[in-house]
């Protein structure tokens, strides 16, 4: 494409009423949130769907959600566990204090508290607010049950998914 072109197509496609793509799927991931919000849970799940399957990070959360709480779709542990790595895969906040519950209490993979710690140290340093202190409370009661090697290797297995910006987390 010549320089500009993009440019060109972009004011072709807004003049001819045509939205942009990415216009779409915020409005799209608008209308599922608030479809969420409203408790219209089936509705949501069809709409997130097809914008988590694009790697829409927010809509991936929201299934993740949706999947372990059975909202919408039926409960699935496994499955909520899928879309909240991918989530988190893109450096998402969402999804932390979720993996770490996930992982500590065993839902749908094997009980890892290790891991737990891992999620819920990574949650305490992205996330703020009410979420922030409830990662910190998890962090803290955490750690307090664990081993010092158990501790350790959970600060490893943190700098390691910090490092890879997310890729190297499970």
């Amino acid at each position: 494409m010549w320089p500009g072109g993009l440019t060109l197509l972009l004011v072709l496609a807004c003049t001819s009423g045509m939205a942009p793509v990415w216009g779409m799927a915020a409005q799209s991931t608008e209308e599922a949130e608030f479809a969420y919000e409203r408790g219209d849970y089936t509705q949501a799940a069809r709409l997130f769907s097809p914008l988590a399957e694009q790697g829409v990070a927010s809509a991936q959360f929201y299934l993740g959600l949706m999947y372990e709480k059975g909202r919408g779709v039926r409960q699935d542990h496994s499955t909520a566990l899928t879309w909240f790595l991918k989530a988190a895969a893109q450096g998402y906040a969402g999804p932390q204090n979720s993996l770490g519950l996930i992982y500590e209490r065993g839902r749908g993979v094997r009980k890892d508290v290790v891991r737990a710690l891992m999620w819920y140290t990574i949650a305490a340093t992205m996330l703020s607010g009410n979420e922030g202190k409830t990662a910190i409370q998890r962090r803290d009661h955490l750690t307090s049950q664990l081993t010092a090697g158990q501790i350790e290797q959970a600060q490893e297995l943190t700098r390691r998914c910090q490092q890879s910006q997310f890729k190297e987390c499970d």
